[in-house]
């Protein structure tokens, strides 16, 4: 039972690559892209900025949550595998 109240969530963090039309891992972080806890998700959000993203999430008029940088994916992953991870990331 401790081990689920001490598993933290992770998180795994894409940039959108128009060459590849594809998301892919962000390279020069200091944390890594598959997996991290929300504090290295805060790192690599205040580095992607540094770089030139906006990184915004915010809901549009109408509720829904269509006013993103679509150029930054973020999703809860879990420990997944880099791999599986790569696949859900195609769009």
């Amino acid at each position: 039972m401790s081990d689920q109240i001490d598993q933290q969530p992770l998180y795994s963090i894409g940039t959108w690559d128009a060459f590849k039309e594809d998301y892919t891992p962000q390279r020069g972080l200091s944390v890594p892209s598959f997996n991290c806890t929300r504090k290295k998700l805060r790192v690599a959000l205040k580095e992607l900025k540094a770089m030139g993203y906006s990184c915004h999430r915010r809901r549009a008029d109408d509720g829904s949550y269509e006013d993103n940088d679509t150029s930054v994916l973020i999703e809860r992953t879990d420990g997944m595998s880099a791999f599986e991870i790569r696949r859900n990331w195609r769009r």
